[in-house]
C-alpha cells in the first residue's frame, strides 16, 4: 500500500521541492521568438562591425566563408548570453529552442536559393540545430549565472 505524505517532508524533499520551484516557470514563446530576433541582431552586429574590421582588406573566399561561419556560430552563444542576462527570471530553454528554430528557418529559406550547397537536408538541420541549441544553452546558463540566478546542472 502506498503512503501519502502524512509526515512533514525531510530536508531532501524540501531541497528537491525548492529546486522544482526554481524551474516551475512555464516555457515562454515570447522569449523564444525574442531569442530568434536577438540571434539575428547579434549576427548582423558581429558580421557588420567586427567582420568589417577583420575582413577589411583582401581575403580569399574560403577564409571569408570560414570567418562568416564562425561569426554565425558565435552569435548563438552571444545571443543566448544576452537573453540570460536581460530576461526576467530563469530563461535557459527559450534561447536554446529559439536557436534551433532559427537554424531550421534559415535552412527552410535555403529552398528558395539557386545554390546547390545551400540545399535543405534534414540531417543538416538536425546537426546545425543541435549545435546552435547547445551553444545558446551554454550562453544562457552563463548569462543567468552572471545575474545571480541559480542554475542547476541537471
Amino acid at each position: 500500500m502506498l503512503r501519502t505524505a502524512t509526515h512533514p517532508p525531510g530536508p531532501r524533499k524540501q531541497a528537491r521541492k525548492g529546486h522544482q520551484v526554481a524551474h516551475s516557470k512555464s516555457f515562454s514563446k515570447k522569449w523564444m521568438l525574442a531569442s530568434m530576433a536577438i540571434f539575428v541582431a547579434v549576427e548582423l552586429l558581429l558580421g557588420g562591425l567586427v567582420g568589417e574590421v577583420l575582413i577589411g582588406g583582401y581575403m580569399s573566399r574560403s577564409l571569408r566563408f570560414m570567418v562568416e561561419g564562425l561569426f554565425h556560430i558565435a552569435s548563438f552563444f552571444v545571443g543566448g548570453f544576452i537573453v540570460g542576462v536581460i530576461s526576467p527570471g530563469l530563461r535557459i530553454h527559450e534561447p536554446a529552442a529559439g536557436a534551433f528554430l532559427s537554424v531550421a528557418l534559415m535552412l527552410t529559406l535555403a529552398v528558395f536559393t539557386p545554390y546547390s550547397f545551400l540545399r535543405f537536408s534534414l540531417t543538416r538541420m538536425l546537426v546545425g540545430g543541435v549545435i546552435a541549441f547547445c551553444l545558446a544553452l551554454v550562453g544562457a546558463r552563463l548569462g543567468e549565472r552572471l545575474t545571480g540566478n541559480r542554475v542547476s546542472t541537471d
